[in-house]
C-alpha cells in the first residue's frame, strides 16, 4: 500500500490515519493535534492524501504527474507504508468496594455518581452496568458490577447481614481512565464514611 502526498513536506516518522464519523470527534483531534504541537512535529495533512493498493503504481504515479501544473517533482512525494497492529491498548482499572445493609442507597448514589460524572448509560447484562463518559482528558467506559452476600457475622446474632459488593471497571485510553477513577474513589470513599 502506498500513500502519495500532494504537496511538499519534510518526511516524518508517522502518518496517523483517523477515521470519524462526527464533527465533534473532529474537532476534539485538531485540539489535541494543536496540543501535541509544542512535543515535537505534528502537522495536519490540508492537502490531497491517496492510500493506493494498485498493481503498477508507476503507471499512477505517472497519470497523477501528468495532470498537475509546474514541477511536478515538487509536489508529489510517494512513501512505502505498512499498517501497525494496534501497539497501545487500552488502560484498565478496578476498583472494588464492601457495604452491609444499604443495597437501596447505595444504587441511588451509583445514579447520582454516574449523572455527577456526566456519565451515559449504555446497556446492562446480569448485575453489570456499562456507561461511557467523555473528559477534556479522553473517553472511557465504566462498568459497575453488585454482587450480593448474605452472611451470620456472629451466630448469636439472630440478623444476617447483607454485604453488597461494588466493582468498577474503567476502561480507556490517555489520562482519562486516572481522572475517572479518582474521582469515583474520592466520592465513593465519602458515601461509605457517610454511612458508618
Amino acid at each position: 500500500m502506498l500513500i502519495m502526498e500532494i504537496y511538499i513536506c519534510d518526511i516524518m516518522k508517522n502518518l496517523v490515519v483517523v477515521d470519524y464519523d462526527k464533527d465533534t470527534e473532529r474537532k476534539r483531534i485538531d485540539y489535541l493535534i494543536e496540543k501535541w504541537s509544542d512535543r515535537g512535529k505534528v502537522d495536519k495533512i490540508r492537502k490531497m492524501a491517496i492510500l493506493v493498493d494498485v498493481d503498477n503504481i508507476d503507471e499512477f504515479v505517472n497519470n497523477i504527474m501528468s495532470r498537475l501544473e509546474g514541477d511536478p517533482e515538487e509536489k508529489v512525494k510517494v512513501y512505502e507504508i505498512k499498517k501497525i497492529e494496534n501497539p497501545i491498548s487500552s488502560k484498565k482499572i478496578m476498583l472494588k468496594y464492601e457495604i452491609f445493609n444499604k443495597k437501596e442507597g447505595v444504587i441511588t448514589f451509583l445514579n447520582y455518581l454516574m449523572t455527577k460524572l456526566g456519565a451515559s448509560y449504555e446497556y446492562s447484562i446480569d448485575n453489570m452496568k456499562k456507561y461511557e463518559v467523555y473528559t477534556k482528558k479522553g473517553k472511557c467506559s465504566i462498568s459497575i458490577k453488585l454482587y450480593e452476600d448474605f452472611q451470620c457475622l456472629n451466630p448469636s446474632e439472630k440478623e444476617n447481614k447483607n454485604k453488597l459488593k461494588i466493582n468498577f471497571e474503567i476502561q480507556g485510553y490517555g489520562e482519562s481512565v486516572d481522572l475517572i477513577k479518582n474521582k469515583i474513589d474520592n466520592d465513593m470513599k465519602l458515601f461509605i464514611e457517610g454511612l458508618l
